[in-house]
């Protein structure tokens, strides 16, 4: 059998949620007091903070047109909500468009059935519902309403929640338009420490119960005379304020938010602050030993090793093998040209120690003279 070289997804999550000078933040104010929240964009070259304690209830719309950005913002906030904060997750996607962000996120894979019992156990940070293969639309929708009566008996059941638990519904939501159960989470979610974040691309999709519901709000660009004039007689906009939301570039947003306090804020997202999850590369020794790196910085490592056309060839050999066999690629390299200084060097800044690179080489030379 011969060794495998290959991409693997993993996550490098604790890497990327850094926020550095102006925005750091400290995990713990993640929903109190005016300097924390969570970090959506910037406004003016000023951090902008998602401070959900501070809104009048937990519920988060986001709505825009194809391409402006809102899917983006969606699992962007969704990491940040399961990673920065002790919060629960539970995505319900209709059609699968945010499965392999799940699983790089490291989401735990779900039934219907199961959702009452696991939320029970909460040991997990993303729960995600995959209804794509569920079927026609009437059975989608059934067990995405039998997820939704599971988390709302959950819900009710609970006199203090141990954690807050946030529900995501992609633009399929609303085949759940007349769900009792979820009209039930909007209207007593801030009770007992639930929330709904939902989009869609249109403003008119929505009733006004729903978006009266919803104390935040993400708006990307919309055209929809219907939609603006509806936004702008529910949250008393002007009408510059409707040609900025006309106006928006791709991956700006205005953030409309009602507070408890009783103001309600109005403030443009020049660029929404994103964390990319990068695929890594899994780098295997002959005794098992995994080194875990970024693919970016094995790219940059590997550079000046041989070619691109090399590198990719030893990277498609035995992809579903899930790791690169340390052994089987410098043998590769070394027999497209790559020098062993070259090699060594590369393998040394991606953090293999010195014994697992002798042990690689010789295996790889000794490989290499067998006839």
């Amino acid at each position: 059998m011969r060794e495998g070289l290959s991409f693997v997804k993993t996550a490098f999550v604790s890497d990327l949620i850094r926020f550095p000078n102006l925005n750091a933040q400290d995990p713990g104010r993640a929903f109190s007091g005016a300097a924390g929240g969570i970090l959506v964009g910037r406004m003016h070259n000023m951090p902008y903070f998602l401070n959900l304690e501070s809104a009048v209830n937990p519920h988060v719309f986001v709505c825009g047109v194809t391409g402006s950005g809102k899917t983006y913002l969606m699992r962007n906030l969704m990491l940040k909500l399961a990673r920065i904060t002790d919060c629960a997750i539970v995505l319900i996607d209709f059609t699968g468009e945010y499965g392999a962000f799940a699983e790089i996120a490291g989401g735990r894979r779900a039934e219907a059935h199961e959702i009452a019992e696991l939320l029970m156990e909460g040991a997990f940070r993303i729960l995600y519902l995959n209804l794509k293969n569920c079927g026609k639309e009437r059975k989608r929708k059934e067990a995405a309403e039998e997820a939704l009566n599971q988390i709302t008996e959950r819900m009710r059941s609970e006199d203090k929640p141990r954690r807050r638990v946030f529900v995501m519904l992609d633009e399929a939501w609303k085949l759940l338009e007349g769900s009792g159960s979820l009209h039930a989470l909007l209207r007593e979610g801030r009770k007992y420490g639930y929330g709904l974040i939902f989009s869609s691309q249109l403003v008119e999709d929505i009733d006004m119960a729903m978006l009266s519901n919803a104390a935040t709000l993400f708006i990307f660009r919309l055209q929809n005379k219907s939609g603006l004039s509806r936004l702008a007689a529910n949250y008393a906009l002007s009408g510059k304020q409707v040609d900025m939301i006309q106006e928006l570039q791709v991956g700006s947003c205005i953030a409309i938010q009602s507070l408890a306090s009783g103001k309600r804020e109005f403030c443009l997202i020049e660029r929404v602050h994103g964390i990319e999850l990068d695929e890594g590369v899994s780098l295997r020794a002959g005794d098992g030993t995994r080194f875990e790196i970024t693919r970016q910085k094995f790219e940059d490592a590997m550079r000046d090793v041989c070619g691109p056309e090399a590198i990719a060839e030893a990277m498609r050999a035995e992809e579903q093998a899930g790791y690169i066999e340390l052994t089987a690629m410098i043998a590769h390299l070394m027999k497209c040209g790559a020098s062993r200084r070259k090699l060594l060097e590369a393998l040394r800044k991606l953090g293999v120690d010195d014994g697992s690179i002798a042990d690689s080489f010789a295996a790889a030379l000794s490989s290499k003279a067998e006839p």
